[in-house]
This record gives structure tokens, sequence and C-alpha cells, in this order.
């Protein structure tokens, strides 16, 4: 993995640790936003399927956050 995916990959799991409520929360900062660039829709793309996982996957999630740390 290049160095800006494995920050991207590390901001993501620095999120998923908050949880539920910060994903939700950052999703809605960003949607709000007036126009968005290239880097801001891949960042919404990552945070829902972040979002999706936690829900879906509690268990698996909390294994993969945990090998990050």
């Amino acid at each position: 993995m290049s160095k800006i995916n494995m920050r991207s990959v590390r901001r993501d799991l620095q999120v998923m640790s908050l949880g539920l409520g910060a994903i939700q929360r950052e999703i809605n900062i960003l949607e709000g936003r007036s126009t968005k660039d290239k880097s801001i829709k891949k960042r919404l793309e990552r945070l829902y399927v972040a979002k999706q996982q936690l829900i879906e996957n509690p268990k698996e999630s909390k294994e993969l956050m945990e090998k990050f740390k």
C-alpha cells in the first residue's frame, strides 16, 4: 500500500474506533459542503462502507481495529 492509501486507512480506522456517531457526524459535515472534490467523494464512500461494516459485522470490525493499533 502506498503512503497515501495507508494514511486514509488509518484515518478511517480512527473514525471507526470512535463509533457510529462519529462516522455519522463526519458524513453530515462532508455532505453539507457545497462543493465536493474527488477526495471528499472518496472519503464519503469509505465512511459509508465503514458505517455499513460496523452495523453488519461489529465483531469483525473490532478485530480489524485492534490489529491496526
